[in-house]
């Protein structure tokens, strides 16, 4: 019995691990040349480690565990998060409480479920609210890489409940992809990974699976746990990429229409001195928001010494961000910087050394950065995780419910749970 595991992001890493450890024979494609998918950690100029893609932990679970295998320790993000107004910044600590009333007042309005901005309207149009109203915009724009105009405000309601009082963000100073490393050298001379391996069709029936992929080969298996991306799943007729199942999948096409992916564009941008600490009132800083400009949001390295930052834009503000190149690209994030720092461009421009940056919407194996969901989608991702005739199961943070959707937690869950469902007898 061979099982065929698509893709080798930590969903399908996961699960071809659980396998191997059962004894199951495992043949791993991966499109890209590397593993882990949309974690992904360079290095800058100076050899320090970068993530592209994901990179925040939250305070236990399954990643942790994965990370200390490989000695590395975890850093808790710590500091003040702030926001550029006119003539300097405010604290924003004071305002989650705010929008969470809020986003309780939105999900309480009887009826059916509805967007957040449909809900924001009929039930916090107030003025008094319009601080709040903005920055709860913005944050599901940011952190949800969502469109409000789509979020289920339901969804956005049980995520904000199940996060506890005492949350804490951690990440890995040597980067997320010390978690693949750890993976990777568990299935080491146990796996058949073929990387390069683009698949773009699954023949299946019950028991049997044929795989063809771009170089023209086909791969068999007995069954196949398929941790692609929700974007490349099933596409449409018109659209030239991605992973199409004979028979067609009618039910998972229809429950990945209500879990859309946001879009990211992420930026690191290393500078010759950590020039911020000087600047009067972000000397703590961890977070500061600009939301007028089109990288609003930026964020300190884990390691205080590392004179660079993240720059972050997600959902609407990545999509406006779309086809620029790489140097208009660095351009539009200098600015964005220099003015919620409140200096000038030239200055923060003569001070910067070298940038790396990842357009996840404009990847082709990825086509976004991770999935949300919109009005209608309660138990979308229960669709997209359930089995098929005891021969195709499926992983990945959008398969996740109860909060972890669009995490590292969630997709190495996942893949733990798929390999379960595959070894029940």
């Amino acid at each position: 019995m061979t099982t065929l595991v698509i893709g080798a992001g930590l969903a399908g890493l996961a699960a071809a691990e659980r396998l191997v450890e059962a004894g199951v024979p495992v043949t791993l494609l991966e499109a890209r040349d590397r593993l882990g998918g949309r974690v992904w950690t360079e290095r800058d100029t100076a050899g320090t480690a970068v993530d592209l893609g994901a990179e925040w932990a939250g305070s236990a679970g399954a990643v942790h565990p994965l990370l200390s295998r490989t000695g590395a320790s975890l850093v808790e993000a710590r500091g003040r998060e702030l926001q550029r107004l006119a003539g300097g910044w405010r604290d924003l600590s004071d305002l989650g409480e705010i929008t969470g009333n809020l986003v309780r007042r939105a999900s309480a309005l009887p009826g059916a479920d509805r967007s957040l901005l449909r809900a924001l309207d009929q039930c916090c149009g107030e003025s008094d609210a319009a601080e709040a109203r903005s920055h709860l915009l913005r944050y599901v724009e940011g952190f949800h890489a969502a469109d409000p105009a789509r979020l289920s405000t339901r969804w956005l309601a049980e995520v904000e409940s199940n996060q506890p009082a005492d949350a804490s963000e951690h990440r890995a100073p040597g980067g997320m992809g010390r978690a693949v490393e750890t993976l990777a050298r568990a299935l080491a001379g146990r796996c058949d990974v073929r990387l390069g391996t683009v698949v773009r069709q699954v023949r299946w029936r019950p028991g049997s699976v044929e795989v063809d992929t771009r170089g023209g080969t086909m791969v068999r298996g007995d069954s196949a746990v398929v941790t692609v991306p929700l974007s490349l799943l099933e596409p449409d007729a018109g659209e030239s990429a991605g992973l199409r199942f004979t028979p067609r999948l009618e039910d998972k096409r229809a429950a990945a229409r209500l879990l859309p992916t946001g879009s990211v564009v992420k930026l690191v941008l290393r500078f010759r001195a950590p020039f911020w600490r000087e600047i009067a009132g972000l000397g703590d800083m961890s977070f500061v928001h600009d939301y007028d400009q089109p990288v609003p949001t930026w964020w300190t390295p884990a390691e205080p010494e590392v004179p660079a930052l993240t720059g972050w834009a997600g959902g609407p503000y990545a999509t406006r961000l779309a086809g620029l190149g790489a140097r208009e690209l660095v351009d539009v994030a200098v600015d964005s910087l220099a003015h919620a720092l409140g200096m000038t461009r030239r200055d923060v421009g003569a001070l910067l050394e070298s940038h790396l940056f990842h357009d996840w919407q404009a990847d082709p194996f990825a086509r976004g950065a991770y999935t949300y969901v919109a009005v209608g989608g309660a138990g979308a991702h229960r669709t997209l995780a359930r089995p098929v005739a005891a021969t195709l199961y499926f992983a990945g943070e959008a398969t996740c419910g109860e909060g972890f959707n669009a995490t590292m937690e969630g997709a190495v869950r996942s893949g733990r749970r798929a390999a379960a469902e595959l070894l029940q007898p």
